[in-house]
C-alpha cells in the first residue's frame, strides 16, 4: 500500500507544487494558522432505502344520484367543501311528491274506513249466522268483503309508505365524511336517476397511496416477510420536497405482477386530518428494502473528493494531518458509512476540511476544537 505522503502527492497534484510534497517549507512561522472542528466516527445502524413513485386516491368515494326526477331547489354546499355524513347537499323541489303523499294518506283513511266497516259486518254476521237468522252466504259474503277491505288497506299503506320516500328522496344527504368536487346539478337543474350524478364525493382521511415495485425487488426484500409487508411504515416525500409528518403504512400488496409492466401494486394509507393531501397528487414513497447493518459513520461533510476518491482528513495529536482513503457506503440522516484504514479512534476534521488539505500539505498550520 502507498504511504500517506506519497498518496497525498498523488491525489493533491494538480493543487500543490511537487516540491511542497518533498519539503517543507523553513519558514513555518510564516504559516496561516487555521482552526478546525474535528469528531471520532462513532459506531451505529444503517438501512438501505428506495424510492418509488406513488399516486394519491381517495380512501372512499360516493356519487351522489338523485333517486327521483325534479329540479334542484337547493344547493348547500362549495366545490371542494369537507362534508360529513348525513349532511344534506341538495334539495330537489318537493311540492308534486307532497301532493302524492297527500293523496296516498287520504286514500289510506278511506281505505281504513272499508276495512273497519267490512270487519264490523263480518263480526255482527257472525252470532247470526250460527242461530240461524241469516244465511251462511250471507255472512261468507261478509268476510270476504273484510278480506278484499284489508288487502286493500294494505296496498293503501304501500303506496303511502312509498309516497313519503319520495318526498325523503327530494333531500339529498351526504353518505360519508369527504371532500366535495365540482357539482354537476345547480339550483334549478333538472335531474333524474337516468342522469349523471350530482357530485362525487372522496374521503380523504385516511388517504391511500398506490405505488408499484418491481418484482425483483419484492423478491430481493424477503416478499411479504420483508420490510415492505402489510403494517409495514413509509415516508412520504411530498412534490415541494417536505416531508410529510405522518409515515404511511402499508395496507395490502396485490395478488398478482401486471403482465404489462412487470410490476406489483402496493397499498398503503397515512392520515390525513388537515387535508392537505388530495387525490391526484403524486409523491415520492421512501421504505427500507434491507434489515438495518452495523456500520463505522462520519459526517457527510467530512468527506473530501480528489480524483473521484474519497477521503477522509485526519489529525493526530501534534495537529499533523493525514489522508485516510475510504469507501463510502449508505447514509443514516446526514452520517455516511464508512470503511477502510479508519477506525473510531480517529480525529476526523468534519469543519475546515480545505484548511485541512493545506495543512497536510505543509502549506498551513492547523489547530483542533473538538464538536
Amino acid at each position: 500500500m502507498k504511504s500517506p505522503l506519497a498518496f497525498l502527492c498523488l491525489v493533491l497534484l494538480p493543487l500543490l507544487s511537487l516540491s511542497a510534497c518533498k519539503k517543507q517549507t523553513n519558514n513555518t512561522s510564516q504559516l496561516p494558522v487555521y482552526t478546525v472542528l474535528v469528531q471520532q466516527p462513532q459506531w451505529g445502524e444503517v438501512t438501505e432505502y428506495k424510492e418509488w413513485i406513488g399516486a394519491l386516491y381517495g380512501g372512499s368515494s360516493a356519487e351522489i344520484e338523485p333517486q327521483i326526477s325534479g329540479y334542484v331547489s337547493a344547493k348547500l354546499f362549495g366545490t371542494g367543501e369537507l362534508v360529513r355524513k348525513g349532511q344534506v347537499l341538495y334539495r330537489i323541489d318537493p311540492t308534486r311528491y307532497e301532493q302524492a303523499l297527500a293523496r296516498a294518506r287520504q286514500q289510506q283513511e278511506q281505505a281504513q274506513a272499508n276495512y273497519d266497516e267490512a270487519r264490523q259486518n263480518a263480526a255482527y254476521y257472525k252470532p247470526l249466522v250460527a242461530g240461524g237468522s241469516i244465511s251462511r252466504q250471507t255472512y261468507t259474503d261478509a268476510v270476504q268483503r273484510e278480506h278484499a277491505a284489508a288487502a286493500a288497506l294494505e296496498a293503501a299503506k304501500a303506496n303511502t309508505d312509498l309516497a313519503r320516500t319520495d318526498v325523503d328522496y327530494c333531500t339529498l344527504h351526504a353518505p360519508i365524511d369527504g371532500i366535495t368536487g365540482f357539482s354537476q346539478a345547480d339550483v334549478g337543474s333538472y335531474v333524474s336517476p337516468q342522469g349523471t350524478p350530482m357530485v362525487l364525493i372522496n374521503s380523504i382521511n385516511p388517504i391511500s397511496i398506490h405505488f408499484s415495485i418491481s418484482s425483483r425487488e419484492w423478491l430481493n426484500q424477503g416478499g411479504p416477510s420483508g420490510p415492505l409487508r402489510p403494517g409495514a411504515k413509509l415516508q412520504l416525500i411530498l412534490p415541494n420536497g417536505a416531508t410529510y409528518p405522518t409515515p404511511a403504512t402499508i395496507t395490502g400488496v396485490d395478488n398478482m405482477v401486471s403482465n404489462t409492466t412487470g410490476t406489483l401494486m402496493l397499498d398503503a394509507q397515512a392520515p390525513n386530518p388537515d387535508e392537505l393531501l388530495r387525490p391526484g397528487m403524486f409523491v415520492r414513497v421512501r421504505a427500507p428494502i434491507s434489515k438495518p447493518q452495523k456500520a463505522l459513520l462520519v459526517p457527510q461533510q467530512a468527506l473530501v473528493s480528489i480524483q473521484g476518491k474519497s477521503v477522509l482528513l485526519s489529525v493526530d495529536e501534534q495537529n499533523r494531518v493525514s489522508l485516510i482513503p475510504v469507501t463510502t457506503g449508505l447514509s443514516q440522516g446526514n452520517m455516511v458509512a464508512v470503511s477502510g484504514a479508519v477506525n473510531e479512534h480517529d480525529r476526523i476534521i468534519t469543519e475546515g476540511t480545505q484548511q485541512g488539505l493545506l495543512a497536510a500539505s505543509g502549506r498551513a498550520k492547523i489547530m483542533v476544537k473538538k464538536h
